[in-house]
């Protein structure tokens, strides 16, 4: 998770990419004229965000100087499917998961055959080990 600053630079950074996924250099000014009128950064801090985003593998940079960056943004995990997405589609598609769920209603187990399953596995386990040690001891003396 990144903290709000990161977060913010992050989105900047993905809007001038384009989501391309190439490398495109980048102005520190064009970023700076980007951000939030409540916020703003030197380039020194700019270059440490950038930084960080790089060693979080949410960029890869190819070189930056203080004013000019070669990166590439990286499309993440957890980001794929809900980019393009609006907020009405993904309800829409919540629902039609809903509602597509199979109506039969799986046969819950009784709890005596869980203890008693678990109980077997338990023994059958516990002998093989047994069984292992006394052939090991065995063949070791």
């Amino acid at each position: 998770m990144l903290n709000p600053d990161s977060q913010i630079v992050y989105d900047i950074l993905r809007s001038i990419t384009n989501d391309d996924e190439v490398f495109k250099i980048i102005e520190a000014e064009e970023v700076v004229e980007r951000l939030p009128k409540d916020k703003s950064f030197t380039k020194v801090q700019l270059s440490s965000i950038i930084r960080d985003l790089k060693d979080r593998d949410y960029i890869v940079v190819k070189y930056f100087t203080p004013d000019e960056y070669c990166l590439r943004t990286i499309k993440r995990f957890d980001e794929q499917g809900e980019i393009s997405q609006t907020p009405t589609e993904k309800k829409e598609k919540a629902e039609r998961v809903l509602y597509d769920a199979p109506k039969t209603a799986e046969k819950p187990m009784k709890k005596g055959l869980v203890f008693l399953m678990s109980f077997l596995g338990a023994f059958l386990a516990s002998a093989i080990v047994a069984t292992v040690a006394v052939l090991v001891l065995h063949f070791v003396k």
